[in-house]
């Protein structure tokens, strides 16, 4: 007979698994900066410059300026006082001759006949000084331009790593149930034997 009843219960648990995923990401729609500059177109023109001098024209007519109207009236009034410097050293050279028999009526009247010297001149006697800048003009260009900056986006992998939970659900047990007494061998040991009368 069975003394003891073992019962055992194994531990019950559950798993909850996570399969690994790599995702691919890909962005088909790139972007870009476009970047643009006009042209330019620049000119620059400079008009013909046509300068005219007459003052020389003018200065042969007697129409000076101040400057040079003193420097005439100088130069006129230096050469003046040397002609009446000679005159007198003239004169005076006669008049040491009259012993001589040089006679002062003839000083006076040779004076008296002497004639300006004249000559045929040509007015204005110098022309205009014509001087020209011809008319200039630059043309500078500078073209446009176009630049394009791509944004493209690389492609990528993300990866994630699966995963195992276990959740206990039961502990493992053992149950001993005690079910009689103990069995003796031979029979007659057990205190509590009765022995039977035999046929």
């Amino acid at each position: 007979m069975q003394l003891l009843k073992i019962t055992t219960t194994p531990m019950k648990y559950e798993l909850e698994v996570e399969s690994p995923k790599l995702e691919y990401h890909q962005d088909f729609t790139p972007s870009g900066d476009i970047t643009t500059s006009s042209s330019e177109l620049k000119i620059q023109s400079q008009n013909a410059d046509i300068k005219i001098d007459t003052y020389e024209a003018r200065k042969s007519l007697g129409l000076v300026n101040l400057e040079d109207s003193v420097k005439q009236y100088s130069e006129k009034g230096k050469e003046h006082l040397t002609k009446l410097i000679q005159q007198y050293v003239q004169t005076g050279e006669a008049l040491g001759e009259i012993q001589n028999g040089t006679d002062i009526g003839d000083i006076i009247r040779q004076r008296t006949i002497e004639q300006p010297i004249l000559y045929t001149t040509t007015l204005p006697s110098a022309g205009a000084d014509i001087s020209c800048e011809p008319a200039e003009i630059n043309i500078s260009y500078e073209p446009g331009d176009v630049s394009l900056n791509w944004q493209i986006k690389d492609n990528s992998f993300v990866f994630q790593p699966g995963s195992v939970q276990m959740k206990i659900v039961e502990y493992p047990s053992v149950d001993i149930e005690y079910l009689g007494g103990p069995m003796y061998v031979p029979p007659s040991a057990d205190p509590d034997y009765k022995e039977t009368a035999e046929a």
